[in-house]
This record gives structure tokens, C-alpha cells and sequence, in this order.
């Protein structure tokens, strides 16, 4: 499946049930219950409290939710899976370890950059400027701060990306092998990726981050509505979010599962009974390998001409 098919398919996805749509819509908006009672009710802080509470539950289930909507892309399901209260409570956790794991070595390589960087040392030096209101910095002690934070800040972003790829899809093939050992397995992960294609999956996530920033700001604006504002937002806009970019990874991995479920057929045909149904699992395994190299060819240089 192309980008362009996936990002389609998408778009449509959260629509495909308006029931459910405004179910989790409804949950959206208790998750969220934080914001909406600090605007009406201030600072009483038995009300805060308890609306912490409440936002936390739901934002834990709808986290463990958007696992199930992630294998039903990798289905290829257009159906909004039904609501399991033991089951995403699970996925949750799952996804939560996953996520934690997959973060440590970034962590560790933002961690060591920092203090490699200097930076904490040249920010010692200029305090004193900025404390008692003295503008007039040293211009080499400038630049080397700038150089620093640049070095930082380009790093972070590189493992940050990087992370987030392998999170998703280390997500991904959790759901779709229903197995967390399976979603830890960072080098069947990175095969993966490479069944999909680098340059593909490097794509989609520069596609999926533009296309958040416009939601997020349209967002943004429809909370600017008095009252209601971070209700409808809640309700209409994160709903459609996280139903879109939960099924969005669920297509980017049905590549690599169809794959790799096409290599298990394979080692099993010794032992398949004819040779016509030796022949189909090649067929498939060809099929699939053809529409691999066109996909990868299209986003490069765009659609073929007919």
C-alpha cells in the first residue's frame, strides 16, 4: 500500500462508524474532564482532584484502544473495533513498557550529548549575565552556547524520530502477533521496517507529524470558543486524531505482516500436499514483492504515467 492510499484511507477511517465515533468521542471528552472543570470551577481543589482522576482512567483506556484500532489496520479491517474494557486496560500497560523500553537508549544518547556538548558548563558561565540583568555576554560565549544547544537539539530530534518509528511499529507487531515479547524484539522491528522501506516509513512519519500540526492548531482555534471550545475539540478532533494515526500505523505494518506471513508459508511448502498449492504461495509471495518495488518507486518519483 502506497502513502498516498494510506493517508486516504485514513482520513476516511474514523467516519466509517458514527456511533462508535461519538462513543469515544464521549470518552474523549473524560479525558480531558481536567481542563473543562479548571475553567468553570477554579481553584476548589476537591473538584480538581477528582477530574484528575477521571481524565487519567479514560486517557488510560483510550490509549489501550487505539491497540485494537492499530490491528484492524493491520487487518485491513474498516470497521472500529468493539469496546473491551480488559482488554485495553492490558494494552495499555503493554504499550505504556513498550513505550518506556524503546525510550532508554534514546535517553541515554540525549543524556551523554548534553554533557558532552558542555553545555551545562557554559550556562554556568553566562548565569551570571542573565542574574544581575547584564546583556553584554562575551560574543565567544554566545556562540559556544548556541553551538551546543544546535548539537542537543539535532540530536534529540534524530533519536526522537527514530524512537517514535520503532515505538509505533514495535506496537504494531505486538498487536498483530498478540504478543509483547514480540513487540520488544527490536532487530525483527528494524527487519521490518526494512520490509516496509526506510525511505517509505521515514515518509509516512513526516506526513503523519505535518498532518497532526494542522489538526492541533485546528484544534487549537475550537478551543477558542467560549465555554464549549475544549469540549467540541475533545470530542470531535482528538477522536478523529487518534482513530486516524492509530490506523495509519496499523496500514504502514500491514506491509511487513503480510510479508512475514508469506515467508512462514513459504518454509511450510516441503510440506504441502500439491504442487498447485506450492505454486500459490509463490504467486502471492511475487505479487507481494512487485507491489513492494512499485510502491517504493511511486513515492519516490510520484505515480507512474498510465
Amino acid at each position: 500500500m502506497d502513502l498516498g492510499e494510506n493517508i486516504k484511507k485514513s482520513f476516511v477511517y474514523p467516519l466509517c462508524d458514527y456511533n462508535k465515533f461519538a462513543m469515544i468521542g464521549v470518552l474523549s471528552v473524560f479525558s480531558v474532564l481536567y481542563s473543562v472543570c479548571s475553567s468553570f470551577a477554579g481553584d476548589n481543589p476537591g473538584v480538581i482532584v477528582i477530574s484528575v482522576l477521571i481524565s487519567s482512567i479514560f486517557f488510560v483506556y483510550l490509549m489501550g484502544f487505539s491497540v485494537s484500532v492499530i490491528e484492524c489496520g493491520i487487518n485491513l479491517e474498516e470497521k472500529i473495533p468493539d469496546f473491551k474494557v480488559g482488554r485495553d486496560i492490558s494494552n495499555f500497560f503493554k504499550y505504556l513498557a513498550l513505550s518506556i523500553v524503546y525510550g532508554i537508549v534514546p535517553g541515554i544518547i540525549i543524556f551523554i550529548t548534553i554533557l558532552g556538548s558542555g553545555i551545562l558548563k557554559i550556562f554556568t558561565d553566562i548565569s551570571p549575565y542573565i542574574q544581575y540583568g547584564n546583556t553584554d555576554i562575551p560574543p565567544d560565549l554566545l556562540s559556544s552556547f548556541m553551538f551546543a544547544f544546535l548539537i542537543i537539539l539535532l540530536v534529540t530530534v534524530v533519536v526522537t524520530v527514530i524512537q517514535s518509528i520503532f515505538t509505533n511499529l514495535g506496537v504494531a507487531r505486538m498487536a498483530a502477533n498478540n504478543s509483547f515479547s514480540d513487540g520488544l524484539d527490536f532487530f525483527e522491528v528494524f527487519n521490518d521496517i526494512g520490509k516496509i522501506g526506510w525511505f517509505k516509513t521515514v515518509g509516512w512519519f513526516i506526513v503523519i507529524c505535518v498532518l497532526n500540526m494542522v489538526f492541533f492548531m485546528i484544534s487549537m482555534g475550537i478551543m477558542m470558543i467560549p465555554y464549549v471550545g475544549v469540549i467540541l475539540a475533545a470530542f470531535f478532533m482528538m477522536t478523529f486524531m487518534k482513530l486516524f494515526n492509530s490506523y495509519s500505523v496499523g496500514l504502514l505494518y500491514s506491509d511487513a505482516y503480510k510479508i512475514s506471513k508469506t515467508q512462514e508459508d513459504i518454509k511450510e511448502i516441503p510440506k504441502a500436499e500439491n504442487i498447485s498449492e506450492r505454486r500459490d504461495v509463490l504467486d502471492e509471495y511475487e505479487e507481494i514483492s512487485k507491489n513492494k518495488k512499485e510502491d517504493t518507486i511511486d513515492s519516490m518519483y510520484g505515480e507512474k504515467d498510465e
